[in-house]
């Protein structure tokens, strides 16, 4: 059965009248006629065996669906209704992908769908798309990708990072796969390349800071340790779930990875393995970097603690004299001759306290 067909439908107003033709590209499921979602559509590109890439024109997509020649990457918008429509009704899609979708999935994931062995769902974290700045640290987005021998369809709510550069490079020219799986390697590798720049980012920043830790110089303020720290800690918690998948996945690939698609999915294993390894080494740095500095804060809060005690010492005993010169109870009704039993008191309730303070071992 054609998955996309040309409906004719012939209006015939006079006898004499002519007939007009309307044609709207559908797609048909279960005698169900459903169109196809152009308003949601990001991106598309198509791809065959000989390399010769080009990309699909939005009134032109249904008809490359239908193509056995072609593998093609659809990119869409989730938040579109049309998207979500289509993904219900599709044939391209297995049904418990869909309810996967719907449930709102965002905790990492990459696992085959058992029912059906040629598809694969991929719940990946990606980077927002921040524009306007260049070098921000992008807050992470959720990608959804299902991967069949001939279609890859990425599916986001919000702008990503790595498939705005995806498709930027296959418009350059300076990308060529012939494949949907080798696009799907190209995904992840754009994905590693700018996680790895933002680490040698953060890294070159924990050496200028140790740099003045080790200096002696102005200490960094506390919360910007803080901030890395609790960012290398959202990049761990994240991205270690995918590489656990990573692992399961290379345990039972689909029959249709070649050796070659093998090779590259154990290259990606070994790239997110050393760059999980550089989050944790990053926020291991970060925690002995405020150890550090809350130590010198210590050190230097002891310093003045220590001054202040000092000049309390020797001001204590003028301080002492000048309190006990001072009393004039003379002058005062029924206090003559008191300066004795005043100074008695004094001293019984200077013992007083110091035996409360033996007492409770504070002193």
């Amino acid at each position: 059965m054609s998955w996309v067909y040309l409906q004719h439908t012939y209006l015939t107003m006079h006898k004499d009248q002519s007939i007009f033709d309307k044609y709207t590209p559908t797609v048909v499921t279960e005698n169900l006629t459903h169109p196809f979602p152009i308003n949601g559509v990001v991106f598309a590109w198509a791809m065959t065996p000989s390399g010769k890439n080009h990309e699909i024109p939005l009134f032109d997509i249904a008809d490359a669906l239908n193509d056995p020649e072609l593998s093609i990457w659809l990119h869409l918008n989730l938040t579109n209704s049309q998207v979500q429509r289509w993904l219900k009704n599709t044939p391209l899609i297995p049904d418990r992908v869909v309810e996967m979708i719907d449930e709102g999935v965002t905790r990492s994931r990459l696992e085959r769908i058992e029912k059906l062995d040629d598809c694969l769902l991929m719940v990946m974290n990606d980077f927002h798309q921040e524009f306007g700045e260049k070098d921000s640290d992008s807050s992470l987005g959720t990608l959804w990708a299902i991967l069949t021998p001939r279609l890859m369809i990425s599916l986001r709510n919000n702008p990503l990072r790595t498939t705005d550069r995806l498709r930027s490079d296959l418009r350059g020219g300076l990308l060529n796969p012939c494949s949907a799986i080798e696009l799907f390697h190209e995904l992840i590798d754009l994905r590693a390349e700018y996680l790895r720049t933002l680490l040698i980012r953060l890294s070159e920043t924990m050496d200028d800071l140790e740099e003045i830790l080790l200096k002696g110089k102005e200490l960094p303020e506390h919360e910007y340790l803080g901030r890395i720290r609790i960012q290398c800690s959202r990049l761990r918690r994240q991205f270690s779930p995918e590489l656990i998948a990573l692992n399961r996945l290379q345990k039972r690939l689909p029959y249709w990875f070649s050796d070659e698609d093998k090779y590259r999915l154990n290259d990606d294993l070994d790239l997110l393995s050393y760059l999980v390894q550089e989050i944790s080494n990053l926020y291991d740095r970060a925690k002995v970097l405020q150890d550090e500095q809350a130590a010198h804060v210590a050190e230097f809060n002891a310093r003045n603690l220590q001054v202040l005690s000092v000049m309390t010492v020797i001001f204590l005993p003028m301080t002492l004299i000048t309190g006990i010169m001072g009393m004039n109870m003379e002058d005062l009704p029924g206090l003559k001759e008191s300066f004795y039993i005043v100074m008695v008191l004094m001293a019984l309730a200077g013992a007083a306290v110091y035996l409360s303070l033996k007492v409770r071992k504070i002193i």
